[in-house]
């Protein structure tokens, strides 16, 4: 599994991509590309892969993010291998642009200060919540049904409302300049988040990493700290931890199954971990926090 560069096809005539997905699952790889994007999932339940971060999504889930920020959805791996698979699981709406995309002086102009400074917050992603995003939900569905121009009226209302968002707009990775990287080390990098999203659940190993990156163990953990400001065990962790804790919140799994499930390889290392980075043993997280009662 290969993070690319997604080329996204482009017409001139239109300042906006508008894009409604409607499939089985989510399956477009880990991918990165220069327009921004403002995604809602309509339908739809597993995680996001943004940056260096990993999240739950569900139906209203919103973000919008910056140019060149790696990211994929990946339903909930038990629901891949459902026999009950239906065409439409998987929905969503999707919104490419460029920067620029009303010219090149756009964002010079003082009424648009507060888009400019959007964009710049986007550049690790932005997750959208509450009132303004069940607002901008609203105003995204209705996006389809318009002209190219009372389309493109909306869209900058939908900006607007955005840079009116206040605390129900959060950064989704605070690490600034992450990837204001050369285009070789982000590609680098974001193959070896790739290899990561494919295999966490599975025994991971550091040679075949190591060989993506084209370098020696060694200087492969030395230069994935540089870039990531995290260690590459302690990313896999993260990986692993996040997705016990949706087993936990949602499923009757005993303890064991969700162990190894996650790619720990024993009940008490799981344990150990489990309770370094969520502050709780799994058994009281589950109590807190369980969906299926």
């Amino acid at each position: 599994m290969k993070a690319s560069l997604e080329h996204l096809s482009e017409n001139i005539n239109q300042p906006i991509q508008l894009k409604e997905i409607v499939q089985a699952r989510f399956d477009a790889p880990y991918h990165f590309h220069p327009e921004l994007e403002l995604t809602l999932i309509i339908s739809g339940e597993g995680k996001r892969f943004i940056g260096n971060q990993i999240s739950d999504f569900s139906p209203g889930d919103l973000v919008l993010l910056g140019s060149n920020l790696p990211h994929c959805w990946q339903n909930h791996r038990n629901d891949w291998l459902g026999s009950d698979e239906t065409s439409d699981a998987a929905q969503a709406i999707v919104i490419h642009f460029k920067r620029d995309f009303l010219g090149d002086k756009f964002l010079e102009n003082d009424a648009c200060q507060n888009i400019r400074q959007l964009f710049d917050r986007a550049k690790g992603g932005l997750t959208i919540l509450g009132p303004t995003q069940d607002r901008i939900a609203r105003e995204m569905l209705k996006l389809k049904e318009l002209a190219p121009f009372p389309r493109l009226l909306a869209f900058l209302q939908i900006l607007h409302s955005l840079t009116m968002g206040g605390a129900d707009v959060q950064p989704i990775d605070t690490n600034e300049g992450g990837y204001t990287v050369s285009k070789i080390d982000l590609e680098r990098i974001n193959r070896i988040y790739a290899y990561i999203i494919a295999h966490y659940t599975q025994e991971v190993h550091l040679d075949e990493v190591a060989h993506l990156a084209n370098m020696t163990e060694t200087a492969f953990c030395r230069y994935f700290k540089k870039v990531t400001q995290k260690t590459f065990v302690e990313i896999v962790t993260e990986f692993r931890i996040k997705h016990a804790c949706q087993m936990l919140r949602t499923t009757q799994k005993t303890m064991v199954e969700i162990c190894f499930e996650s790619g720990f390889g024993n009940l008490s290392h799981f344990n150990k971990q489990f309770k370094q980075w969520m502050k709780v043993p799994p058994l009281q997280y589950r109590k807190m926090t369980q969906e299926w009662v």
